[in-house]
């Protein structure tokens, strides 16, 4: 079975040790690194070997917290799932991370089985979002001007975007469209330049802006 390997970085003791005895009882997930703030995380980056498919970042820690930590991945250019770990989330905030790149959210007194639940569909598919984070996209959309791509997208880019939004992995976008996996993430990287998308969460989210998808609320449960 393929395990899940997880970062946790979270300044609260108590929390990061409730949160990995909790994650650590599920076959697939594996809590392989952990650290206390923005900096550390960084410093593991640098580490030889330093390997982790999901970051559980909290936003409020001392040195360097979650929103200045994204915004260092984001100038080295590290290509990592982060879900975001917060008490307290509003629509502006919300936004903001959706633009610097973040695949999914998680409140801090979240019940435990949706916890699972978003770290297997961040994994997985490399993002999640709930249906308030849904509708929240959507009324952005019909208030806000969207950002404009530099190139036009070809109608294949189209397609693997659609497939992308309907939580298709690379393998099974491949089978679909019968080209090889390594042919869709040419795609995926020219997806994310032309768009300007940090990742795959961001390509679902220009693809809702743009009326690429039509958004089923209950889709992403």
């Amino acid at each position: 079975m393929i395990k899940h390997k997880i970062t946790i970085v979270d300044d609260e003791r108590l929390f990061k040790a409730g949160i990995k005895l909790l994650l650590e009882q599920e076959d697939d997930i594996q809590v392989t690194h952990e650290a206390s703030n923005g900096q550390e995380l960084l410093d593991l980056l640098e580490t030889p070997n330093f390997e982790t498919d999901l970051i559980l970042l909290d936003l409020s820690m001392p040195v360097l917290d979650g929103i200045d930590t994204l915004t260092e991945l984001n100038k080295n250019e590290h290509d990592l799932k982060i879900i975001v770990l917060s008490s307290h989330y509003n629509d502006s905030l919300i936004l903001k991370l959706l633009d610097e790149g973040v695949s999914g959210f998680l409140a801090k007194n979240e019940n435990p089985e949706v916890v699972i639940h978003t770290i297997r569909k961040v994994a997985e598919n490399g993002f999640y979002i709930n249906d308030d984070i849904l509708k929240l996209i959507r009324n952005r959309r019909l208030i806000a001007k969207t950002k404009e791509s530099n190139e036009t997208l070809t109608s294949r880019e189209a397609e693997v975007i659609t497939l992308m939004c309907n939580e298709l992995t690379t393998k099974e976008i491949a089978q679909q469209l019968y080209i090889s996996p390594r042919t869709v993430e040419g795609h995926r990287n020219r997806i994310l330049e032309k768009t300007g998308c940090k990742n795959i969460a961001g390509v679902v989210i220009y693809a809702i802006e743009h009326n690429m998808y039509e958004v089923n609320i209950t889709k992403f449960r």
